[in-house]
């Protein structure tokens, strides 16, 4: 049973992510003929590799070859309202209702909607010979009386072994096994149970006929494996193994028997004093063979306590590294979440004083802030671990990301009565191409470095200069961010962009930090093809270099910035209608409110499967724009986004759909731009960002 349960796993799942390929193919033009020359070799080679037809499904059951032969595939009702809800199927099939002897066998995967040759189609499917399945199936031993049985997740039969008709036409085996009286009502009882919960195990019914039923679950398509096999046949077939056992264990004794013997006869016409010679002279081969293993095996054991000895070492290091690490990040929660609870408290005692409501509210955005930043550090290296790390390029202006930094840290620097100077020199190419989010990440980290480990009363200075350079597409930049503050040792120096890793005095004990700022800082440089190094001497101040080649792009006027090319503004909101899925109070609360108060209103639906049928119930133009959480019960956003993308309803392909949700990963942005979303935004929702990108998307849709 396991090992065709694997066999079957491994098969379907080869088809499915067959399927996936061509599903990435159609998605890249959502119309496209069957008789261009690019499409026409795309699918007779995926035929030719899968050994399979491929098939383009609509939501009816009518289908249509990768050659164009337009058919009726024998599908249940059921199994297409599973596609429609975004499952995998795999079922024994009918082509044009005939061939029911020699039925194909189908594997199919839902998909957003695209058209062929005019016509909409929502899945993509592949089929292939029963006979091949009969085959891949086949149990040893049992001569073809065994019975084999793939059953839904309602317990009707969507393959078997057998050719008998009534079973092709999605029959109930418990139903089959009941009307033949090979299955008492108690019995089925707790079978029906048992297939329910997707157990496995194996079964002795049958009373005056007893036989043996096997069960398994298949995972790929929620399926159940059941085998039945005739108990007599079982007895039969462990019968002649035990015989076949019994012959071969007699054939070895007589084997060995005679072999002995034989050696007893040579040994016997050798003279004693030549076996002696013979003896001691392999005795010796033996003892010097064995020395030199002996010298090898220590060899080996002293360089693998070595290894194991430097291993040991490395992971106490790292398991040290991560146990500051955590003990630090711990600290540096509890510290703003401290704030946060006082200052609550302190807002409760003084409700009725405004002014100093407005400073306590202030003071819990710098603690939240700061939380978000710990936060954010933590999962940026992870990504950077898991290589997943996104970037997006667009242009920007040098000018605009120096002001940007001006605005953020110079109040930093005021704070602690710091000059801080921002330059740049020999600029030839003021407007680049690049990651500016990460860029920004980069020099916030060597800035906010900066103003923390420098004295109050000291000089930051950051300069950006472009170098000297023979490309005619790339511009190379060197940024310095240099400081005149406490220094580092020669020890940490070395360590400074490793994870984890912090120095460690009686001054910088007291600054908060986690120990991942610089490691990612270094990750980021390198991921974008740059170099970043560092210069310091305690009690000198330290100086950090960052040298990168970024693409040129076209020069804008003077006076044009990119930040008066954008349009953030809340105007865009006033009189749009939302339809939000958030399956928490409060934060539906919250979403509600902020959109309130920039002219908005919206609805709210606890899961994805309410929202689905929210808008399938609306009049077109009743939502402007749909807001999705992911995580939520019933149904999740990526199935409730594909599920509105299936809809017949006007809006179903042209309504912008944002992904609000908490997973932040570039796998999750690709999980729901994959689902038919249209953009991705993180929580916690910065209210700016999240009207950027709705003023994009309305001037888009």
């Amino acid at each position: 049973m396991e090992q065709m349960q694997q066999t079957y796993e491994l098969q379907t799942n080869g088809y499915y992510s067959q399927l996936h390929l061509v599903e990435d193919y159609l998605l890249q033009e959502k119309e496209l003929s069957l008789e261009t020359e690019g499409n026409r070799n795309f699918f007779e080679s995926w035929e030719k590799e899968s050994e399979s037809t491929l098939l383009f499904l609509q939501e009816n059951g009518n289908a249509i070859t990768a050659d164009g032969t337009k058919m009726r595939i024998d599908i249940p009702s059921k199994l297409l309202l599973d596609l429609r809800n975004g499952h995998n199927i795999a079922k024994l099939v009918a082509w044009n209702h005939e061939e029911i002897q020699n039925g194909a066998y189908l594997v199919a995967i839902p998909c957003q909607p695209y058209r062929i040759d005019g016509e909409t189609y929502t899945a993509i499917g592949t089929v292939y010979n029963h006979a091949k399945l009969d085959s891949m199936l086949k149990l040893k031993g049992y001569h073809g009386n065994a019975y084999l049985f793939l059953l839904d997740n309602e317990g009707n039969i969507t393959y078997t072994n057998q050719s008998e008709d009534v079973f092709f036409r999605n029959y109930s085996l418990l139903k089959h096994l009941r009307k033949n009286q090979a299955i008492t009502e108690g019995e089925a009882e707790t079978l029906q149970k048992r297939l329910v919960a997707r157990e496995q195990g194996v079964e002795l019914l049958g009373g005056k006929s007893p036989y043996y039923l096997g069960y398994c679950p298949i995972e790929s398509n929620h399926s159940m494996l059941i085998c039945i096999v005739a108990k007599g046949v079982v007895d039969n077939t462990l019968t002649e193994y035990q015989k076949v056992v019994s012959f071969t264990t007699m054939f070895m004794v007589g084997f060995i028997i005679l072999l002995f013997a034989g050696l007893f006869y040579s040994v016997s016409r050798l003279s004693i004093a030549d076996q002696k010679a013979k003896y001691e002279k392999r005795n010796n081969e033996l003892q010097i063979q064995a020395m030199k293993e002996l010298e090898a095996s220590n060899q080996n054991l002293k360089e693998a306590k070595n290894i194991a000895t430097e291993a040991l070492q490395t992971a106490e290091n790292a398991n040290k590294a991560k146990t500051d690490f955590l003990s630090n990040v711990s600290h540096d929660i509890r510290t703003p979440m401290n704030a946060i609870v006082g200052i609550t408290a302190l807002i409760r005692h003084n409700a009725g004083d405004k002014v100093k409501v407005l400073e306590y509210i202030d003071k819990i955005d710098i603690s939240a802030q700061h939380l978000l930043g710990i936060i954010n550090n933590v999962l940026d290296m992870s990504k950077i671990e898991a290589g997943k790390t996104a970037f997006q390029y667009t242009d920007f202006s040098i000018s605009d990301l120096l002001q940007d930094l001006n605005a953020i840290f110079h109040p930093q620097a005021e704070e602690k009565d710091q000059t801080l100077t921002i330059t740049k020199e020999k600029i030839r190419h003021e407007w680049v191409n690049g990651d500016q989010v990460h860029l920004m990440q980069i020099f916030s980290n060597l800035l906010s470095n900066a103003v923390k480990y420098t004295q109050e009363g000291g000089a930051i200075h950051f300069v950006a200069e472009e170098c000297e350079t023979a490309s005619t597409v790339y511009a190379r930049y060197r940024f310095f961010v240099r400081d005149n503050g406490m220094g580092m040792s020669d020890a940490f120096k070395d360590t400074i962009f490793d994870a984890f890793t912090r120095a460690e005095n009686s001054v910088t004990n007291k600054i908060q930090g986690t120990g991942l700022g610089m490691a990612i800082t270094r990750n980021l440089v390198e991921a974008m093809g740059g170099t970043i190094s560092v210069e310091s001497e305690p009690g000198q101040g330290s100086c950090f270099e960052v040298l990168i080649d970024l693409k040129i792009a076209k020069e804008r006027p003077a006076f044009l910035s990119s930040k008066e090319e954008e349009t953030p503004n809340g105007t865009i909101l006033e009189g749009m209608h939302f339809l939000c899925a958030e399956d928490n109070e409060l934060n539906a609360e919250i979403l509600t409110e902020l959109l309130k108060i920039k002219g908005a209103e919206c609805t709210i639906c606890e899961n994805g499967e309410k929202v689905v049928n929210t808008f399938e119930q609306s009049v077109p133009g009743t939502y402007d724009m749909i807001l999705m959480d992911v995580q939520m019960p019933v149904m999740n956003g990526y199935d409730a986004a594909r599920a509105i993308r299936r809809s017949l309803h006007k809006q179903a392909g042209t309504i912008p759909i944002i992904a609000m949700t908490a997973n932040a990963f570039s796998e999750d942005i690709r999980h729901s731009l994959t689902a038919g979303m249209n953009a991705h935004i993180a929580k916690p929702v910065d209210m700016k960002l999240l009207i950027t990108m709705i003023n994009e998307l309305t001037e888009t849709y």
